[in-house]
């Protein structure tokens, strides 16, 4: 009789042939599992003497691997293969870019560079018969040339052209006119070209309520005072900042604050309350610190202001 484990059974029993099969289909997959690791192995072992394609790789990957802003071309430098370093510290001082020395440009904050620049220009010939010329000088960008224009002083300039006859005198140059805003009258401020009287009055009326102007732009805040005009006529004036008038902020009152131009009624309060709170105010930015002023009129105030 026939058990009823025989079918089942006979799942489970392989013929020798059988046997041999499953083994060689075992082994086939070990090795399919083990090929990579003996293919890295492999290779890895063998150094490629083909140094191109190493070396075009290794272009390929770094070039992968580069941060974007160092693939941005760098522009031109305005002056090619030349480096300015400027003088961290300048000082500023009356000057004639028509004579002034390299070393002077540089104590004004140029570099030896920009320097060299314009004494190849002088060298040929040129010269600078106004401030707005010497800004025209590719090496003086907008920002430098407001900074030196205040301090420009072109005393004489002379012309190719001129000669004169042998049985002529020779015509001398009138001087520039040089004026103090700080404490010219009406009669000195008109002598200016482009200056009347109502200008000059103006000016003078306004330096008061200021206490003085530390600024030549100051006079775009007199009433009628064009840029074009303040242009035209900066390299004539010139400013004196022991002539300024300054505040105390521990002895002025309320009534004094209120009068400057760049203080409102309501921030001349604030300005007293605080005082009278903390008593002695030790330092100016107080004000800033504390919010008694905005930026822009801290800014604005701050070269008329002292404690002691």
């Amino acid at each position: 009789m026939k058990s009823k484990h025989s079918g089942t059974k006979d799942f489970f029993v392989f013929s020798k042939t059988e046997r041999n099969g499953i083994i060689v289909l075992v082994v086939i997959i070990i090795l399919l599992i083990l090929a990579p690791y003996f293919y890295r192995s492999f290779f890895n072992a063998i150094p490629s003497k083909n140094t191109t394609f190493y070396s075009s790789a290794d272009s390929f990957f770094t070039a992968l691997t580069q941060k974007p802003e160092e693939l941005v071309k760098k522009p031109n430098n305005p002056i090619e293969h030349e480096e300015f370093f400027l003088h961290k510290n300048p000082n500023y001082f009356f000057f004639d870019p028509n004579n002034a020395s390299i070393e002077e440009f540089v104590q004004l904050g140029l570099s030896v560079k920009q320097a060299q620049v314009i004494e190849r220009y002088r060298s040929k010939g040129g010269r600078f018969k106004t401030p707005e010329e010497f800004s025209k000088m590719y090496v003086i960008d907008s920002s430098m040339f407001k900074k030196l224009k205040p301090w420009i002083r072109i005393s004489f300039v002379a012309k190719s052209n001129e000669y004169t006859k042998k049985d002529s005198i020779s015509n001398v140059k009138e001087q520039p006119i040089i004026v103090e805003l700080n404490s010219a009258d009406t009669l000195e401020l008109t002598k200016i070209k482009g200056i009347g009287k109502a200008f000059a009055r103006r000016i003078i009326a306004y330096r008061d309520l200021l206490g003085g102007y530390v600024r030549i732009d100051q006079l775009g805040e007199v009433y009628g005072m064009r840029k074009d005009l303040i242009n035209s006529i900066a390299s004539n004036i010139t400013l004196d900042s022991t002539k300024i008038k300054f505040i105390n902020l521990n002895l002025t009152t309320y009534e004094e604050l209120k009068k400057h131009p760049y203080i409102s009624d309501y921030q001349a309060k604030a300005i007293i309350y605080y005082r009278s709170k903390v008593g002695n105010i030790k330092n100016r930015k107080e004000l800033l610190d504390n919010k008694l002023l905005p930026l822009d009129k801290y800014m604005s105030i701050k070269s008329y202001l002292k404690t002691n």
